[in-house]
């Protein structure tokens, strides 16, 4: 499968997802659905790095499908980070958060997945 999934920190408040190659509707939607599953094992916020920097793009029909994926959520979601050299990608991301920035959904596009970590490190707050 293309899409392979794992918790990306210790404290598990963070799910990496990884779509490698060319990958399917169905692939991305077991993931998605296992990947809320493992967020639904804690109770704190989970947030989502999403890297398809080493993808084709998206299926033909994915497009369509992306904005009731978001509805569906999980409730413990705010973040998510995508890696992508992209500007195609770079440009949907800007459109999809500003139309999920009211409901407290926060999108980001980073070249590499280090970036992508650091965003989440920056936000964590530092020890005295």
């Amino acid at each position: 499968m293309p899409v392979y999934i794992s918790w990306d920190s210790p404290e598990r408040d963070r799910v990496l997802f990884e779509f490698v190659g060319k990958w399917t509707g169905e692939e991305y939607f077991a993931a998605r659905a296992q990947g809320i599953a493992m967020s639904d094992t804690v109770s704190h916020v989970v947030n989502v790095i999403v890297d398809i920097s080493a993808s084709s793009l998206f299926p033909s029909n994915m497009l369509s499908h992306f904005g009731s994926s978001i509805d569906k959520n999980p409730k413990n979601f705010e973040i998510a980070v995508i890696v992508s050299t992209s500007t195609f990608v770079a440009a949907l991301t800007n459109v999809i958060a500003k139309l999920y920035a009211k409901r407290g959904m926060q999108f980001k596009v980073v070249r590499t997945l280090q970036a992508a970590r650091a965003v989440f490190a920056a936000q964590k707050p530092q020890a005295a």
